[in-house]
C-alpha cells in the first residue's frame, strides 16, 4: 500500500480529547481533510463527501444502537489486521510537506509540495 497523500485523498484525522490535567478524557475530535488542489469531478468529489460521511455517521450510530456496535466490534477482531500497514507517515524522509488551510464552513485543506519547492 503506497503511503503518499494525493491531491486526491480524503483523509479522517482523529485527535484525543485531553482534560486540562492532561489525561485523556475518553473522546476525540473527528475531522475530514482534503485538498482544495483535488482535480476530481464534482460528480466523484460530492460522491466521495457522502461516502466519507456515511463512515463518519456510522460512529454516532455505534453509540446508540448496541447490535451495530457489536458487529462492527466482531468484525475489528476477525479482520482488524486488514486496517493497518507497515507504512510511517511522519518518516523524516518523507519528500513532501503539507501546508494547512481552514476556512468558515471548518474544513482543513491541505496543500502538498516537496520540502525544496522545485529548488532541488
Amino acid at each position: 500500500m503506497e503511503s503518499a497523500v494525493e491531491n486526491e485523498d480524503f483523509l479522517i484525522r482523529i485527535r484525543p480529547t485531553f482534560s486540562k490535567g492532561g489525561s485523556w478524557t475518553g473522546d476525540a475530535q473527528v475531522s475530514v481533510v482534503t485538498s482544495k488542489d483535488n482535480d476530481l469531478t464534482d460528480e466523484v468529489f460530492r460522491g466521495m463527501e457522502l461516502f466519507v460521511m456515511m463512515l463518519l455517521a456510522s460512529l454516532p450510530v455505534m453509540e446508540q444502537d448496541e447490535y451495530v456496535r457489536d458487529q462492527i466490534y466482531k468484525y475489528v477482531e476477525d479482520n482488524g489486521d486488514e486496517f493497518w500497514t507497515d507504512n510511517d507517515p511522519f518518516d523524516e524522509e518523507d519528500d513532501e510537506v503539507i501546508v494547512v488551510e481552514r476556512d468558515d464552513d471548518n474544513v482543513i485543506r491541505l496543500t502538498f509540495k516537496t520540502k525544496t519547492k522545485g529548488e532541488a
